[in-house]
């Protein structure tokens, strides 16, 4: 459909101009206007998704999908409310609450209040992982950063206090402390997700339990937290929001999807019936949930019950409401739809184009927007209600043709059953029309993402990218169900060639378009100037000194989260992540050997050190070399900084962010005299070798 400006344009095209002047009369012709492609591709997706409307978020979080009672208004039970949201964020990355642990089903107590829901969702990832392996408690570290400043996620089973299980690993990766995936238990006479034990006659007794057992792990990829405001079944399979009485449903307060995945993850996180005494002993959270529950609160007081007021329903429900607000507005894609002919690159806006164009069309589209729509891109583009929660629709589950996650081997292992499969929504629903598909997630902030898929095999938004293109089942059992969607083998319609056929360049364009063009960059780095806020806790967040002095009052500590422990973990390993703790001293692991020696110009010294690991352990993350017993007139060249002791000290980054044991590396030391005098005899000194990020 042609826009009112075109039609005009064609007018014009079509009439000469006739200027009266005397008997003289001339034909000018008029050279037309040209739409912006900007404009063209703006008007195109308009037409494909309904309006552009469809497509933006609100502006203020109130103004998110929340529950509303029968006369439109918002549900005060689950309106969203900024002391909700700034509690729910504090929970959501607080350690302090893991500490439903089971000795007796394989816990292991000295992890207690080690992890957290940030733990497998980091805002320098997208809210995801950031990695194939998801470890909440029984996990440690956090993540790195390499020499160009990017952060690397990398949390992983804590070796040292878990005990090893099995001799041969079950999978690529296994080091044999895990036991069960977090969300299988093992009963007497049935195997499977926790509603089995409520849902299937007499299973028999909890006999083993992926939610008690040593390591907190899943066997899918973490998904993203964006846009949960905008679906009412979250989790992969669509667990959380199906209504308790479905066959495998659990949700005993039939709430919404936010307030039930929450409950959820707090049975499957090692958080509840067991944080509320320890949310009730800090001070600050007594705040924090009598600003968020003043009617709770009231009660409390009045019945002097604390248990009224901080308890697993209240905790849950600020836990929902920040997903809720867990959203992006300032992309380059947002600003292209208020307007802005210049926020996407020439190669993002081909994307786009790309992105919302039909492939059946035969215009060589690539048709994202038949699953990824709405304003979070996560939605059918035909959903009744594709800006809110919307009416459920089987059809935002897809199987793609993909094979298990690897942990999926210690379900195999435990069911004795080779052939074991994750069949998706089928799980839940129990229906073989729903076998192998999986939700339809986010497109925003998927970037860093790092692993992608429920199988987390795919590391780059390029490869989801060309496997799209390419069009071929990866996985042989998913990929010959009778579930797998034409949408993904012939987009291009029936007796088409399989896939997209997009060109390199094309396919460069797409991905143009999603990985940058759908970035905001104060979703990781905090910007007190735009509207969306970081997905971790920021500096206006936890400066409690400036922004929350009744908080501080009451023994909030800047920079950490509101027990005081450290933002999303509190194992060492995280602890030297963060730089809260010093690096740790690795100087009895490591063997130094001097391999070369050299004076250059008789004034400068060079040494080359081989530095290898003999130890049966990793040195982590930065190895930190600090010169000491130094002569005080010898000068270190290109070294990184001083210690608290005024040492000269080298950071180094490795590969991969550790030096494995039999490993080693290289590094080559820089001195000469202050007055540049002639070196005579070699200047002596020692190393003192470190590991950490924090300053030495």
């Amino acid at each position: 459909m042609l826009s009112k400006a075109r039609i005009a344009i064609s007018i014009l095209i079509s009439l000469p101009l006739i200027s009266c002047g005397g008997n003289d009369k001339k034909t000018e012709v008029i050279t037309p206007v040209v739409e912006p492609q900007a404009v063209v591709v703006r008007n195109l997706i308009s037409e494909q998704v309904g309006g552009l409307d469809n497509l933006k978020v609100p502006e203020t979080n109130a103004d998110l999908p929340q529950p509303l009672l029968d006369d439109g208004t918002p549900d005060p039970t689950f309106e969203t409310t900024e002391a909700k949201r700034y509690l729910g964020k504090q929970l959501f990355h607080d350690p302090v609450r893991t500490v439903r642990l089971d000795a007796a089903k394989g816990g292991v107590i000295e992890a207690a209040g080690t992890g957290s829901c940030g733990s497998c969702h980091f805002g320098e990832a997208g809210s995801k992982a950031g990695m194939q392996f998801n470890f909440n408690v029984g996990g440690e570290g956090r993540g790195y950063t390499d020499a160009e400043g990017n952060f690397i996620p990398r949390r992983r089973p804590q070796l040292d206090i878990l005990p090893r299980l099995r001799q041969e690993p079950l999978f690529v990766g296994d080091l044999m402390v895990d036991h069960l995936p977090t969300l299988t238990d093992v009963y007497e006479d049935d195997i499977g997700i926790p509603s089995i034990a409520i849902k299937d006659p007499n299973p028999g007794e909890l006999l083993q339990s992926g939610r008690f057992d040593a390591l907190d792990s899943v066997s899918r990829n973490a998904p993203s937290v964006v846009g949960a405001a905008f679906n009412n079944r979250l989790l992969l399979g669509g667990f959380a929001g199906e209504d308790h009485n479905s066959v495998r449903g659990l949700n005993p307060f039939n709430h919404p999807a936010q307030e039930n995945i929450a409950l959820l993850l707090l049975d499957a996180h090692r958080m509840l019936e067991a944080q509320s005494a320890e949310l009730q002993r800090i001070p600050v959270y007594k705040k924090l949930f009598t600003d968020a529950f003043p009617e709770e609160a009231a009660r409390a007081e009045q019945e002097d019950d604390l248990n009224l007021l901080i308890n697993d329903k209240t905790i849950l429900r600020a836990t929902a409401t920040f997903m809720r607000t867990v959203v992006t507005r300032n992309s380059p894609w947002d600003k292209f739809l208020a307007g802005d002919n210049n926020a996407l690159t020439d190669s993002q806006l081909r994307g786009a184009k790309l992105f919302f164009t039909d492939p059946a069309d035969g215009n060589g589209g690539a048709g994202c927007f038949s699953c990824h729509s709405g304003p979070m891109l996560n939605k059918q583009h035909n959903d009744p209600d594709v800006v809110g929660t919307g009416q459920f629709i089987e059809e935002n589950f897809i199987n793609l043709g993909l094979s298990d996650h690897p942990l999926q081997a210690l379900n195999r292992h435990v069911r004795n059953d080779p052939e074991f499969r994750d069949d998706g929504r089928k799980e839940i629903t129990l229906r073989d029309e729903d076998a192998f598909e999986f939700r339809t997630v986010t497109l925003r902030q998927i970037r860093d993402s790092g692993a992608f898929f429920h199988n987390g095999e795919f590391t780059s938004v390029k490869d989801v990218v060309e496997y799209f293109n390419n069009g071929v089942p990866q996985d042989s059992i998913a990929g010959n169900a009778s579930t797998l969607s034409t949408r993904f083998t012939h987009p291009r319609g029936e007796g088409s060639e399989p896939g997209l056929g997009l060109s390199e360049d094309e396919i460069n364009d797409l991905t143009a378009f999603i990985n940058d063009g759908l970035f905001d960059p104060a979703f990781v780095t905090f910007d007190p100037d735009s509207t969306t806020d970081t997905f971790q806790l920021n500096e206006r967040d936890l400066t409690y000194s400036l922004h929350r002095p009744d908080l501080e009052t009451l023994g909030a500590v800047d920079g950490r989260v509101a027990s005081g422990l450290p933002q999303d973990n509190n194992d060492l390993l995280s602890r030297r992540d963060l730089g809260i703790d010093p690096p740790l001293d690795v100087t009895d692991r490591l063997t130094v050997s001097l391999s070369k020696q050299s004076i250059v110009n008789d004034t400068e010294q060079q040494d080359t050190h081989i530095i290898h690991n003999t130890s049966d352990s990793m040195i982590d993350t930065h190895l930190i070399i600090v010169l000491k017993d130094l002569p005080d007139d010898v000068v270190v060249l290109q070294h990184n900084g001083m210690t608290e002791n005024d040492e000269p000290y080298f950071r180094l980054f490795l590969q991969n962010g550790v030096i494995t044991p039999g490993d080693g590396i290289s590094h080559t030391i820089k001195l000469r005299h202050q007055d540049d005098s002639e070196i005579t005899t070699p200047i002596s000194y020692n190393l003192l070798m470190l590991s950490g990020q924090g300053n030495p």
